[in-house]
């Protein structure tokens, strides 16, 4: 019992426990979003190795991004890294939020991606509600 209520107060507010299969995710705290650009569809990171389709197929739209935006949650990368599998296929783009701050985001075929901001620290988000196209988990 002592160790559950230990493992309940090290879960930040707003986040889902993670597991041996899933990372725990927490809310981003992004403001809204003013306007997303999708700027490279399909990018190889890496040679894919025929088990996934090619990554030219992997195409966005804005629409998709602001969804992704919306549902996405943070994650730990080491956590990530160790729990959920990482596609060779990659979309990447920028992004205006209304607060007047921008970023550049790489998001994979799975949902799992990054965000990078001027001035602030790289978020890991990972979108697990993310299961239909263009997303194939």
């Amino acid at each position: 019992m002592l160790g559950v209520l230990i493992a309940a107060m090290a879960i930040p507010s707003g986040c889902t426990a993670g597991d041996e299969f899933r990372p725990r995710l927490c809310p981003t705290g992004l403001p809204a979003i003013a306007e997303v650009r999708v700027e490279q569809h399909g990018a190889a990171r890496w040679r894919n190795d025929g088990d996934e389709p090619p990554c030219a197929l992997f195409i966005v739209d804005d629409a998709d991004m602001r969804r992704f935006f919306r549902r996405a949650r943070q994650a730990d990368p080491r956590d990530v890294h160790a729990t959920l599998p990482e596609s060779a296929c990659a979309v990447r783009g920028s992004v205006r939020f209304a607060d007047g701050s921008e970023g550049q985001w790489q998001v994979n075929r799975y949902g799992l991606g990054w965000l990078d901001r001027h001035g602030r620290d790289r978020l890991t988000l990972y979108c697990r509600t993310c299961r239909t196209r263009p997303w194939s988990q």
